[in-house]
């Protein structure tokens, strides 16, 4: 009777011993349960205005490179980038590379009230950041305020919203009476202003549109970093191009609108004559490629056709439009980039090359920067100079080539260092 007694007592003493446990752990997961759950901390939201045309590796590349600025110091943002030119083609084009990225399509075009989808994203953005380019201007190619408004139409809606918001590294061609009164005050309002080229910081001054914290900073292209490489492969077999035995040349004619029949064949006698002085020298070949679709045409008719035939057998013609990753990868195997265009300067500089710039004055002040970057020597003015005088630089980077990889080094250098600058601005202004 006595172990009877005994062995339930320990069995009862085990049953409470059990029981205050599953009261204890109750208890405590009730205490967990009141207890509030830690929010995780918002990301950063960035509105992108604008991704541009889709008929221009320079416009294409413009946008890739601000998204890999910032996914390098900007970390886990979240981007939404509003394309002014085709929406698919963007959207097809940076998946890959930035999946994380959401496209939208650009609300000002159609005249119809905002769509929900922008409206959402825009209440959501902490900072509205307007892109590389050179759309901020009136008067540069005409008096049109159905041109200049939807272009700046960001900017009012962000100032008039008390968000905050920034350019990142524009060229400022001209602000026309009344258009100066008109920006004076999005200008002055922004967190940051960043000019691409030092020519259009003093033009602000001038016209007393400089605003607080005015800084030079590179175009957004110069981060590009998308390449194609087993297609550069292919591309170079078939027109038979070796690594760094070649030079690229890229016109600009009249089918932009900018110069007429005389101006046109002007250009492109000097850039025959390029063509032949190159030839003479170094016996390599010459790339006649395209920046813009349209160019394509005007580039065989204008300087591959022209040729003695001896020539053409040291030119390869790029008939048909590329896209900026298979570009880049060219370029970087070029021995230097020849252009009348902006964009594949910036390519160039960016993939290691040397680049030659011929410029048009009407292609506006974005030229300047190779002033900026340290390379002015490789500046010419196509329609003042002569052949010999914008052929000089090129034959001088062939001769001593070790030198001119030596100066597009420093002037990377420098780009790359005023990039995590502005970067840094742009990341403050989203902290604070």
């Amino acid at each position: 009777m006595h172990d009877d007694t005994a062995t339930t007592c320990q069995r009862l003493t085990r049953r409470r011993f059990l029981a205050s446990l599953v009261a204890a752990a109750g208890a405590r997961c009730l205490a967990v349960a009141r207890e509030p759950v830690a929010e995780q901390p918002r990301r950063h939201s960035i509105l992108v205005f604008f991704s541009w045309s889709f008929r221009n590796i320079g416009d294409i590349a413009i946008t890739p490179g601000l998204l890999r600025l910032v996914e390098k110091h900007i970390p886990g943002a979240e981007v939404t980038v509003v394309a002014h030119g085709s929406l698919e083609q963007y959207r097809q084009y940076l998946k890959d590379r930035f999946p994380n990225c959401r496209l939208l399509a650009n609300p000002f075009k159609s005249g119809k009230p905002l769509p929900q989808p922008f409206r959402e994203a825009f209440d959501r953005a902490d900072l509205i950041l307007y892109n590389s380019g050179t759309t901020l201007s009136f008067g540069r190619w005409d008096r049109d305020w159905n041109r200049t408004i939807p272009l700046a139409m960001p900017l009012f809606m962000a100032r008039d919203a008390g968000k905050r918001y920034g350019i990142y590294c524009q060229t400022f061609d001209l602000f026309a009476p009344p258009s100066d009164v008109l920006f004076k005050k999005v200008l002055a309002d922004a967190a940051f202003v960043f000019a691409r080229d030092g020519d259009s910081i003093e033009y602000l001054k001038s016209i007393g549109l400089a605003p607080p914290g005015l800084e030079f900073g590179p175009d957004s292209t110069f981060a590009f970093d998308l390449r194609d490489e087993r297609w550069a492969d292919a591309f170079m077999a078939h027109h038979r191009l070796e690594p760094r035995k070649f030079i690229t040349l890229t016109i600009r004619s009249k089918q932009g609108g900018f110069l007429d029949d005389r101006r046109e064949q002007l250009h492109a006698a000097k850039l025959r004559d390029l063509v032949a002085r190159w030839v003479a020298e170094t016996g390599l070949p010459v790339l006649v490629c395209p920046e813009v679709d349209l160019e394509i045409e005007p580039a065989k008719r204008l300087i591959v056709d022209p040729l003695p035939e001896a020539l053409r057998r040291h030119v390869r013609f790029k008939d048909d439009f590329w896209l900026p990753d298979q570009a880049f990868s060219v370029y970087a195997r070029a021995r230097a980039i020849v252009s009348m265009e902006m964009h594949s300067i910036i390519l160039g500089l960016a993939a290691g090359t040397p680049v030659i710039h011929p410029r048009f004055v009407e292609a506006g002040r974005k030229a300047w920067m190779l002033r900026d970057l340290g390379v002015e020597e490789w500046l010419s003015d196509v329609d003042r100079d002569s052949a010999e005088k914008i052929t000089a630089p090129l034959l001088e980077i062939h001769r001593d080539y070790d030198a001119a990889l030596a100066k597009v080094r420093k002037a990377m250098e420098f780009v790359r260092r005023r990039q995590t600058e502005t970067m840094q601005v742009v990341r403050r202004t989203l902290e604070k």
